[in-house]
């Protein structure tokens, strides 16, 4: 990727551009499936625990406005999260449903708008869609990376979030709580490695460009950028995040793991690292960068249309 940041809004360590999956940058090739060995099928309690939060607090949804959009409904909406509200685009298709859906969640300093074309196409093709706005995109703007140990709590936060999200949407009529699909991109990706082992009512988890070991990576980042303090203090503190700490657990989900060969954060090898630890895995290696491409896109498309099964 080749970014350094101080702070989330500026760039964090997986950085996102709004132009995601939009040019196309040669070929691909797979992998074959990699040997998972034996482990727990679930998480260590106490990894788990930080994730908690109250699921039967109302979620008091409130639309802005909604309008139609070469053919779906896009609601701009917000409604209550663990702390405070989280505004969001619900992009839904013209119907009673019940739909399958999705929750996509951007790299880092992306917001709500990054996957809404996205959206756009999967409403017509009956997925609805929730695109919320990570919490460093909301006002008050505030830095939620310093390199210091509290940063782990704002990411347990963000992975909170995210649970609320699917709250969310399994509370709507229009969907069907059996078919839930979740993409990330980079810093998404990432904690959607999170989330494929402590929410169990999503069952489809496309995971693009997603760095195994967010721990080591931030340490390395904090480093470069010349922050001083005990950064291996940090880096442990850090750990309980690490995707490749849930990926093991996924199973009986679905996880589609997407990456560039010419990437280097994630690296190749930081890919091959998380494939080998995810249970039930795919992985696609294209002939890219951080970014992906739109054979990447195209992917991870029809296989969530395939996993959801919706009509594409």
């Amino acid at each position: 990727m080749g970014s350094s940041y101080p702070a989330v809004r500026r760039a964090l360590p997986i950085l996102l551009g709004l132009a995601i999956l939009v040019a196309a940058c040669g070929g691909s090739s797979d992998s074959e499936r990699g040997t998972v060995s034996a482990s727990p099928t679930t998480v260590d309690a106490d990894l788990l625990s930080q994730f908690d939060y109250d699921a039967a607090a109302p979620l008091d949804v409130q639309e802005v406005k909604s309008e139609m959009k070469d053919g779906a409904v896009v609601h701009d909406i917000t409604y209550a999260g663990p702390e405070g509200r989280i505004d969001a685009f619900l992009i839904t298709p013209q119907g009673d449903g019940p739909y399958p859906a999705v929750e996509f969640m951007p790299g880092a300093p992306g917001a709500k708008y990054t996957f809404y074309t996205e959206a756009i196409e999967l409403a017509k093709a009956g997925v609805v869609s929730l695109l919320p706005n990570p919490p460093y995109a909301r006002p008050p703007i505030e830095d939620v990376v310093v390199f210091e140990p509290s940063d782990k709590d704002g990411i347990a936060q963000e992975v909170k979030e995210m649970r609320r999200g699917i709250d969310l949407l399994v509370s709507r009529p229009d969907v069907d709580p059996g078919r839930l699909g979740y993409v990330g991109f980079s810093w998404g990706g990432s904690l959607g490695g999170v989330l494929s082992a402590v929410e169990r009512r999503v069952h489809s988890f496309v995971l693009m460009s997603l760095v195994p070991r967010l721990s080591s990576d931030m340490r390395q980042l904090a480093e470069d950028q010349g922050i001083e303090g005990d950064l291996a203090a940090y880096e442990e503190a850090m750990q309980s995040i690490d995707a490749i700490n849930y990926l093991p657990h996924a199973a009986p989900r679905a996880v589609f793991l997407q990456a560039g060969k010419l990437d280097t954060r994630p690296s190749p090898e930081d890919t091959q690292e998380a494939f080998a630890a995810t249970s039930d895995p795919k992985l696609q290696m294209y002939d890219t960068e951080h970014e992906l491409n739109a054979r990447a896109k195209a992917d991870a498309r029809a296989w969530l249309l395939d996993r959801l099964g919706a009509s594409g």
